[in-house]
């Protein structure tokens, strides 16, 4: 387990903290400081923040969930830090406006931790030490910002194939108190996510890290497959999410349906959870807890709509659902369990390979040329680890090698093999893809949002956009309800 206790610098308080301004100015002279650093860096990524937001390492997974049509977030009114999940899969306007617990938490936490990681970066060349280690520790800083710029422009912006011109988010590159700073543009934030990320697969090629916790190169690859699928740059996406299939085999059927709370061969990320860490409730399993699961946290947050149960995941052997405990009428879904009170409590999964399978046969299937063959069999391979085979109930196996079909397949794929891990709102994006809810599917009300809806799309925290005089605040939905590129 990280050490998480007092580090160089403490975590900020969402409601008074702009981007320029995340902490006080210390000298970094020595790699053990820079190390403690990082390791206080990581504890960000995984910890619960102030301001009633749950850990970074689900937030934003839980958020993006929200906002698709798969999971429910529950309709009781919720405060503290369920509620930017309501608000999300409700599509009310707190969900995006600038004084909202989403758009402040997605916009704060992320820069907090990237001017940690900035003070890394611009002061491990400068200190004395081993450069295998000095090179490791920076290399690790570099997926940490690039992985919370990724989130960032992603939140805050539309994707890439549509608002690769728009403005993106600042790129704050160094612990400057600047406070004029402009948004650079979606195509200069990618461009600088790929950069470090290039950079750090260099410098950790050989890095052997402790554990599960800490990033190494695997991670910078996983992190540049997704976002060469978001930019539609389809041989890079294939090429990278190859680095990861190559290494990783893909967990059994069993393993799938034990809850995610072990790891095992597939995981790339994972953190362990300790006492203080588990009595939190930060982890995938308190949100989607509705009594079903025998532990201490239950939030009764997030659950499947009876539609996802009963048709898309019918006869799938990862449809693991229950009948909610309080409502018969509902499902709840089995899939995150813990090790309930007693210690270990079990590890909070973060990435997995099985999400790198997919975005390589999709990568390959888009590319066309005669390798969908190539597409499906990853796709196949994928299937029969998860129990589905060519005589399995209904249409679950794939046999199509016509392109546009076996994309369907794929896509279709994704939402099964990954429901409730957190792909949904950037799917939504990426594919340009309406949100479509109804009362009847078992949704918590009916709702239609067109594709490239601003709703999609967080507002510049007020707090920012007040201080920060060079920023351009995003459309309000309520004003402007579509996006339309002006600049491409």
């Amino acid at each position: 387990m990280l050490a998480c206790g007092s580090m160089l610098f403490s975590s900020c308080s969402l409601d008074t903290v702009p981007s320029d301004q995340l902490s006080d100015q210390i000298i970094l002279n020595n790699i053990g400081m820079l190390e403690a650093l990082l390791n206080g860096t990581y504890c960000d990524l995984r910890d619960k923040v102030e301001g009633h937001f749950p850990a970074w390492n689900v937030a934003p997974k839980l958020l993006s969930v929200a906002y698709g049509e798969d999971i429910n977030a529950a309709g009781v009114q919720t405060y503290g830090y369920t509620q930017p999940f309501k608000s999300a899969g409700f599509y009310e306007d707190i969900s995006y406006l600038p004084t909202g617990y989403a758009s402040r938490g997605m916009w704060f936490v992320p820069y907090t931790i990237i001017y940690k990681a900035n003070s890394i970066i611009n002061s491990i060349d400068g200190v004395s030490g081993d450069q295998t280690r000095k090179d490791q520790i920076k290399g690790q800083a570099l997926i940490i910002r690039a992985r919370c710029y990724f989130d960032l422009i992603r939140f805050f912006q539309h994707t890439y194939s549509i608002a690769k011109n728009e403005p993106g988010v600042p790129l704050r590159l160094d612990t400057s108190t600047e406070p004029y700073m402009e948004r650079s543009s979606v195509e200069l934030v990618y461009k600088r996510i790929e950069e470090d990320l290039l950079e750090a697969e260099r410098l950790l090629q050989d890095y052997q890290r402790p554990s599960i916790m800490y990033y190494n190169a695997d991670v910078a690859c996983f992190l540049l497959a997704n976002m060469y699928l978001t930019m539609e740059d389809w041989p890079n996406a294939e090429k990278y999410a190859h680095k990861i299939t190559s290494k990783y085999p893909l967990m059994s059927l069993e393993q799938y349906q034990d809850g995610f709370v072990t790891p095992n061969e597939e995981w790339i990320v994972g953190y362990e959870q300790d006492i203080t860490y588990y009595s939190t409730g930060d982890n995938m399993t308190s949100f989607y807890n509705f009594g079903q699961v025998k532990n201490t946290n239950m939030n009764n947050s997030m659950y499947p709509c009876k539609y996802f149960v009963e048709e898309i995941m019918k006869d799938d052997p990862r449809g693991l659902f229950v009948k909610m405990p309080s409502d018969n009428s509902k499902y709840c879904s089995n899939k995150f369990f813990d090790t309930a009170t007693q210690s270990p409590f079990g590890a909070v999964l973060d990435m997995r390979a099985g999400e790198m399978y997919l975005v390589e046969a999709e990568a390959i299937a888009r590319q066309g040329g005669g390798r969908e063959s190539e597409a499906l069999n990853i796709l196949n391979k994928l299937q029969l680890k998860r129990g589905i085979t060519a005589s399995s109930p209904g249409t679950l196996w794939t046999t199509t090698t016509n392109q546009e079909e076996l994309i369907d397949a794929i896509l279709l794929e994704r939402r099964k093999e990954l429901y409730a891990e957190g792909i949904d709102l950037w799917d939504i994006k990426r594919l340009k893809k309406p949100v479509i809810k109804s009362t009847k599917k078992g949704h918590e009300l009916n709702i239609n949002v067109p594709i490239n809806s601003n709703m999609f799309t967080l507002m510049i925290p007020d707090e920012e956009y007040q201080h920060n005089k060079g920023i351009v605040q995003n459309p309000n939905p309520s004003e402007d309800p579509i996006f339309f590129p002006k600049s491409n």
